[in-house]
């Protein structure tokens, strides 16, 4: 037996109130209001079409969490084409991250450099054709330097030259340069609404720092963090490039992203834009309380699989297909992937929250809008998180996490279902294991 939960969205237009009939207790913000939520389980009676019962316990109205920033509100249109993206890697490594390179780089028209170390690559056309085989068209290019560090640094220059020599038309309106680690995953269409807020014709230096104290208490706060990514503008990445013979005096910073900060804060006196949709991602163990926390616009994860993994070790059995599910959610709910929906239920004295394409969670106690509005330490002990708040791990929780969609059509309308599966025995609610949140085709965008 299966629960559904069906969220149908309000058409009125009316303004909601401040968590109006939810009661989350300290809430200052605006929510949009969400009606009609009612859920149904599913009775395998053998017959074409199963039985569905209403389940009341998580039915009523759910509205949506917000979090505020204060955006540019200059807008710049961008496309997938007028960015040049580049890394480096090895020929053993590239086979271990490849379902994050995948992820990004399989999309149609999109420009990218790959760069090897020399001696590492033995034959250029068996590493174009496994890449091919992806679904990656990424030029490749060899360098002398054996240090991947140092060979980090040096994408700027070889970027750079390789955009302008092409003879491919489109590589000429090249606006951007953005530079990742091979295990950066990049999420496209928010990287281009992100870049809507920036001039590409003037200088821009753009990234975050980590999102671990212990880093940048180490490391600093000066440069964009490399496996967040580092976003050049175009008149910028010329500017390095053509300064590239002085910022080699840096080579003897532990990472290339530290150089090529150097590079651009000293040399060429451009400061970091930080932007907090770039997420080096470097804390380790349990993410969960991350993904539930309101992320909005993701742009960029780092670290995935080595030092976290986005769901428990029983959802997913590898890499490719937690990617494929990531990859899934993303395309269907796109701007609204991770957005959360919450309802509070004082009689049962239970919080229900939804991350829209990530999981479903019941926890048996109500929490305050300003404990939702933390991010709870799901990770490993004694790691502290960076500009943002936390709350310590919920000890009473149930959650499904996201497994696919499904479609739905009725006499009126045709509808899409999110699925959600907890393979915990143990911490399932009513004996079901998989839940699917239905949702009117108003809110969901199919790619």
């Amino acid at each position: 037996m299966y629960g559904v939960i069906s969220l149908c969205y309000t058409t009125s237009g009316r303004k909601a109130s401040l968590f109006d009939g939810i009661n989350i207790p300290s809430s200052k913000s605006k929510t949009k209001l969400i009606t009609a939520v009612f859920v149904q389980t599913l009775v395998d009676d053998k017959s074409p079409t199963p039985k569905r019962l209403t389940l009341n316990e998580f039915s009523h109205e759910y509205e949506e969490l917000s979090i505020k920033r204060n955006l540019n509100t200059s807008i710049h249109k961008y496309f997938i084409e007028q960015i040049y993206f580049a890394f480096t890697t090895n020929t053993k490594r590239i086979r271990e991250t490849i379902h994050a390179v995948k992820f990004w780089a399989a999309r149609p028209n999109i420009h990218c450099l790959t760069i090897f170390e020399r001696k590492d690559l033995a034959s250029a056309s068996l590493m174009n054709s496994y890449l091919a085989g992806q679904g990656i068209s990424c030029e490749i290019q060899t360098s002398n330097i054996i240090r991947f560090e140092e060979r980090y640094l040096e994408l700027i220059e070889q970027a750079w030259s390789s955009s302008i020599s092409s003879s491919n038309a489109s590589v000429k309106t090249i606006q951007w340069f953005a530079f990742g680690d091979d295990d950066t995953v990049w999420f496209l269409d928010n990287l281009l609404q992100t870049l809507q807020q920036y001039n590409a014709s003037t200088s821009i230096y753009l990234g975050n720092i980590s999102d671990k104290l212990g880093a940048i208490r180490h490391h600093g706060t000066y440069y964009a963090y490399g496996g967040g990514g580092i976003i050049l503008s175009r008149p910028l990445a010329l500017k390095a490039a053509q300064h590239m013979k002085d910022c080699r005096r840096f080579h003897h910073f532990f990472g290339g992203d530290e150089m090529i900060g150097k590079c651009i804060t000293e040399i060429l006196k451009i400061n970091l834009t930080r932007n907090q949709n770039f997420h080096q991602m470097d804390h380790e163990g349990d993410m969960d309380g991350y993904f539930e926390s309101g992320i909005q616009g993701l742009v960029s994860l780092h670290h995935m699989f080595s030092y976290w993994e986005p769901f428990p070790e029983e959802h997913t059995i590898n890499p490719r297909e937690t990617m494929d599910l990531l990859k899934l959610a993303y395309q269907t709910f796109n701007h609204d992937f991770l957005k959360r929906y919450v309802r509070i239920d004082q009689q049962t004295n239970r919080t229900f929250l939804l991350t829209m394409g990530y999981s479903f969670s019941v926890i048996n106690r109500i929490l305050t809008h300003d404990e939702l509005m933390k991010v709870e330490n799901t990770w490993w002990c004694c790691s502290q998180f960076v500009d943002q708040e936390t709350r310590p791990k919920e000890r009473n929780k149930t959650t499904w996490y996201f497994r696919g969609i499904a479609s739905q059509t009725t006499t009126t309308m045709k509808r899409f279902g999110a699925v959600y599966e907890n393979k915990r025995l143990k911490d399932r609610v009513a004996q079901f294991s998989t839940i699917e949140i239905i949702l009117t085709n108003k809110l969901l965008r199919l790619v």
